[in-house]
């Protein structure tokens, strides 16, 4: 008995469904299977055996489906064209499928390769950055010892020019009391010129 099978959905493709089908077909020892896919919403599949073990195939078809398919409508039919015998179609599927896990394998190394790339760019411009910013804190220290000594300088100047102000202070105190003095001196001299010229008059006067 050969039968064609037709599975349309949304999601129907690159699920493992042929694998799928692959391994039912076998499971139920069916003589002959082939599958393609059709399209980007279609899975066909070509496939012989007795009546009892194709009907047990078509029930289990309707009830299983891999994990993630969405499908939108399962079709049986008779067929009457040739069919691949199953062990030659696996051995054809399975080196299909091994073409396609070196392709992956061979993206994967590439992908690598260019993750490693960027990692290596990634790891001299973080160097060049810490290098930088080495350089930036080495000129910081420079700065703030130059800050550093200008600070010093400048409060030893300010001493030097507040002892300068107290002894600018101290001379002219000095200077102040000196002309204190000669305001002093001045002053009983003429107070003692008066008092001799008043001493005569006052004698005159009869007053003591």
């Amino acid at each position: 008995m050969k039968r064609r099978l037709l599975i349309e959905g949304e999601r129907v493709r690159d699920i493992g469904h042929r694998m799928f089908l692959l391994n039912l077909a076998s499971e139920h020892n069916l003589t002959g299977f082939q599958a393609r896919n059709i399209g980007r919403r279609a899975v066909e599949a070509l496939y012989e055996g007795e009546d009892e073990f194709v009907r047990a195939f078509e029930a289990e078809v309707r009830e299983m489906m891999p994990e993630g398919a969405q499908v939108d409508r399962i079709h049986f039919e008779d067929y009457d064209g040739p069919v691949k015998d199953i062990e030659r179609f696996r051995s054809y599927f399975t080196t299909l499928q091994l073409g396609k896990m070196i392709e992956v394998g061979l993206n994967m190394i590439q992908k690598q390769d260019e993750t490693l790339k960027e990692l290596r760019v990634f790891r001299e411009e973080s160097n060049r950055n810490q290098q930088l910013m080495i350089q930036k804190q080495d000129e910081t220290l420079r700065e703030l010892r130059t800050f550093r000594e200008e600070s010093k300088q400048n409060q030893q100047s300010m001493i030097q020019n507040q002892q300068l102000m107290i002894q600018k202070q101290d001379d002219a105190l000095k200077e102040l009391r000196g002309v204190r003095e000669d305001s002093k001196s001045i002053l009983d001299e003429r107070l003692a010129a008066l008092e001799r010229d008043v001493a005569p008059i006052k004698e005159k006067l009869g007053i003591r």
